[in-house]
């Protein structure tokens, strides 16, 4: 049985809508409008132990905010189904059928999306560090009684020789990896101050 509290997406998409809301309050030239999407496949609908259609998870960006639904290709009565979600509800999306995900490409995927936004990279950086200190109680001791004083402290534990800035993608992608276990860390002990964003 998978834990949800433990899926990547999960604990990562609420908080790059945390950070986009914070990123747009400092860059409000831009211009973007329209939606750029990002799915995710997500098993099989099966009847009678047969493979009939594909589930998909899809998350889009729009307005300056992010949304996900989950969707099933074989059948609009199919329970898979969602409506549309805000992806700051981190509630929200643990009701999501994330579990036929491949956890593996999750990051890599995500990644490549952001970069696709076409963000200031520098402050869209600031942003994701920023909201994970604004929304976990520290300094966060996790459950293996480890203490960070900061997200920043966090992230430069143990990171890659290969994740370096001018690397933009892998750089953002290893950041998200760090931002996935932190919010993860930190519901783990009850230091999410909130979980809707």
């Amino acid at each position: 049985m998978v834990n949800k509290e433990e899926l990547y997406p999960v604990n990562t998409i609420p908080a790059i809508s945390w950070a986009l809301k914070l990123y747009f309050k400092k860059d409000k030239k831009y211009k973007r409008k329209n939606v750029l999407e990002l799915t995710f496949p997500a098993g099989q609908h099966k009847e009678m132990l047969k493979s009939k259609g594909e589930h998909h998870i899809i998350l889009w960006f729009s307005e300056r905010k992010v949304f996900v639904r989950a969707r099933c290709l074989y059948s609009k009565d199919c329970d898979f189904n969602s409506n549309r979600v805000e992806a700051s509800s981190r509630e929200s999306l643990m009701d999501l059928g994330w579990e036929g995900t491949d956890s593996r490409a999750f990051f890599k995927a995500i990644t490549k999306w952001l970069m696709r936004l076409n963000l200031d990279y520098v402050l869209l950086i600031r942003s994701l560090v920023t909201v994970c200190d604004r929304f976990v109680k520290i300094p966060l001791t996790t459950k293996y009684g480890r203490t960070f004083q900061k997200f920043d402290e966090y992230r430069r534990n143990r990171w890659p020789e290969d994740a370096k800035p001018d690397d933009k993608p892998r750089f953002l992608e290893e950041i998200l990896v760090r931002v996935s276990f932190w919010i993860q860390s930190a519901a783990e002990v009850g230091a999410l101050k909130v979980m809707t964003g």
